[in-house]
């Protein structure tokens, strides 16, 4: 596995640390990566933010302001210009998917296109039973409160994401970047909390959704996060679903999530073995 980091956060986060975007570059370096990826959560579109439901503090915590996404890229032009030499540093965006707010994020896309190297596409909010989007990863309990009829039956609530996180898939921004689609198993952030069950019911939906990953010619992110939340304990996807991508010839790239300095380049070492373990059996 290349040792690239496809996956990171900064300050703008708002649910993170406070550290500058130099030291997470610097540590990346000391840790021997070659490529690092900045993929700040792109601001949400207004529409979105003027009617959300929810947690007011995930509103505000999700992402990046619009009115910070000058200093954003100007932070990252300035650690290209200091770091550049050191190591292959790339401009982007981890982008939400907000299911019937296509057209306001294709806008902004669209509006930033020349600035973008490579894109990380992820599903945070899943619409509840009145068609509201619901952060699914900011906190058990307001997962509990928007899905407790689907919680009684976990496989539902996991189909009715990979349905979701598939229509992110067939969205097309039109540009023309690397794309990961990021940490797919995000649903089982809570998995201990809730004593979630395996995706046995909705393997077939998992496969079908790697197939069109794979056609749509975009990367999976493997993300280390997961391993360090304390209702998790596994990578996203999880090794299993990892071994089946490989099979496939789908592209995985670490991605560490990190939020702070200290995240950097978490369990890139056994999740490389894992890829080289099931490289050679294969």
């Amino acid at each position: 596995m290349q040792k690239k980091d496809g996956h990171t956060h900064t300050v703008y986060s708002h649910h993170g640390s406070q550290e500058v975007l130099d030291a997470y570059i610097e540590r990346a370096i000391a840790l021997g990566f070659d490529t690092y990826v900045v993929t700040e959560h792109a601001p949400l579109p207004e529409k979105f933010l003027a009617n959300f439901v929810g947690p007011k503090e995930s509103r505000d915590s999700s992402a990046m302001a619009l009115s910070e996404l000058e200093d954003y890229q100007n932070q990252v032009a300035h650690v290209q210009e200091k770091y550049g030499n050191q190591i292959n540093i790339k401009r982007g965006f981890e982008v939400d998917y907000l299911l019937g707010y296509e057209p306001e994020t294709k806008q902004f896309l669209q509006q930033h296109n020349d600035w973008i190297d490579e894109i990380v596409l992820s599903v945070h909010f899943l619409p509840d039973r009145h068609g509201n989007l619901i952060p699914i990863d900011y906190q058990p309990e307001a997962l509990s409160q928007y899905f407790a009829t689907e919680l009684q039956t976990p496989q539902a609530l996991f189909a009715k994401y990979f349905d979701v996180v598939k229509k992110s898939v067939g969205f097309d921004m039109e540009l023309d970047v690397p794309v990961r689609i990021g940490h797919i198993t995000l649903i089982r952030k809570y998995q201990k909390y809730f004593n979630l069950p395996p995706f046995d019911s909705v393997h077939r939906q998992i496969t079908e959704l790697l197939t069109l990953i794979l056609e749509k010619g975009y990367e999976l992110d493997f993300n280390a996060a997961g391993f360090s939340k304390p209702f998790n304990g596994e990578s996203y996807p999880t090794f299993d679903i990892v071994a089946e991508a490989h099979q496939l010839g789908l592209p995985l790239v670490y991605g560490s999530d990190a939020h702070s300095v200290d995240a950097l380049g978490l369990h890139f070492s056994e999740m490389a073995e894992f890829l080289e373990n099931i490289s050679v059996d294969k």
